[in-house]
């Protein structure tokens, strides 16, 4: 019985060790795969490198059009976004030869969610033109992920052509994208894609009219002030006219001042009151002054300071305005001194500025 219990205890003893053995080895060897690994990939940069810079010699570049690996595509992937100029279409012309645009168009239409996220960023990145039906495709796929990162890349090709999937996507309820992708997607189009944009002005959807009126606005479409100021007045929706009147203010043009100064009115929407204040204090005309008076002696708290602080931005003519404001003690003068207290301090010019 004795002789057992020993024997039992020797085998759990030499199991241990055996065990402690067998851990120590599998680490070594992972430390030393991980090492070769890391020293596989460094060479393998540095050879990616010198080819982007055109220092390789042929039997370099020969080595390197031999390399099949997975690591080669990852890190070629990995540079293209920090690489620019004749580097980066040498980088394209190299992963177009190796097929991983066309693997990456065929890996849009793949199960797995990552793998078609992972596609749709490599498509934004390379920026070739193959890579824009793929991309539309996608901004109504299943997963809203992929449809945000769709959505960024065709922003990156920076393809007007473009635009009217990126506003159509705005009208799917189902498979909704959020704004302010969609929005900066279309900016990174540009001017080149206004044309568009100006057809969306016309859409039955409300966020597709929503999108174009603030990009018009932020890209400073002066052409597109008329239809602008017509939405302004009628559009049916609220925060379409409110993105009107922010827009005609980043625009600058002296058109929109009388809209603008018809939306003061005291059955008008306060949230709008208080935008078309900010733009027409960027506008800087003058003849809103009188208006701005007019809100400022008004019984709405909200919209008389901002109107204090839209009439100090319009120069002499609005500060001497406050002015005679505090000096008649009308009703809003308490505004008045806090908004010329803080051109004091601020400085004219800095205050104007905004």
């Amino acid at each position: 019985m004795r002789l057992a219990l020993v024997i039992s205890s020797l085998t759990l003893l030499f199991s241990i060790c055996l065990l402690v053995a067998a851990t120590f080895v599998f680490r070594l060897e992972r430390i030393r795969t991980e090492r070769k690994t890391l020293i596989y990939q460094d060479n393998l940069r540095k050879l990616l490198v010198k080819f982007l810079s055109e220092d390789l010699n042929p039997s370099e570049l020969a080595r390197l059009k031999k390399i099949r690996s997975a690591d080669l595509d990852k890190l070629s992937d990995s540079l293209l976004s920090k690489v620019k100029g004749r580097a980066k279409d040498i980088l394209v012309s190299f992963l177009e030869s190796r097929g991983a645009v066309d693997e990456a168009i065929q890996r849009t239409r793949k199960p797995g969610c990552v793998g078609r996220c992972r596609a749709a960023l490599f498509l934004g990145n390379i920026a070739t033109t193959e890579a824009q039906r793929p991309l539309e495709y996608m901004l109504s796929d299943v997963r809203r992920d992929v449809r945000i990162t769709a959505a960024r890349s065709l922003g990156q090709l920076q393809r007007p052509e473009s635009i009217p999937a990126l506003l159509a996507s705005a009208e799917d309820h189902h498979r909704d994208i959020p704004f302010g992708t969609l929005l900066l997607a279309v900016l990174r189009i540009g001017m080149p894609g206004i044309p568009g944009l100006q057809t969306g002005l016309h859409s039955q959807s409300e966020k597709t009219r929503a999108l174009s009126v603030e990009a018009l606005g932020l890209l400073r479409s002066l052409e597109n002030t008329n239809e602008l100021v017509n939405m302004l007045l009628s559009d049916p929706s609220l925060d379409v006219r409110i993105r009107c009147a922010r827009a005609l203010g980043r625009i600058g043009s002296n058109g929109g001042v009388d809209p603008l100064i018809s939306t003061l009115s005291e059955n008008q929407p306060t949230v709008l009151k208080l935008i078309s204040c900010g733009s027409l204090a960027e506008i800087g005309d003058t003849a809103a002054i009188p208006h701005l008076m007019d809100l400022l002696c008004g019984s709405d708290n909200q919209v008389a300071r901002r109107a204090a602080f839209a009439i100090a931005r319009l120069g002499t003519p609005g500060v001497e305005a406050l002015h005679t404001c505090i000096s008649t003690s009308a009703p809003g003068s308490r505004y008045a001194i806090e908004v010329l207290t803080t051109v004091e301090i601020k400085g004219q010019e800095a205050f104007q500025r905004g």
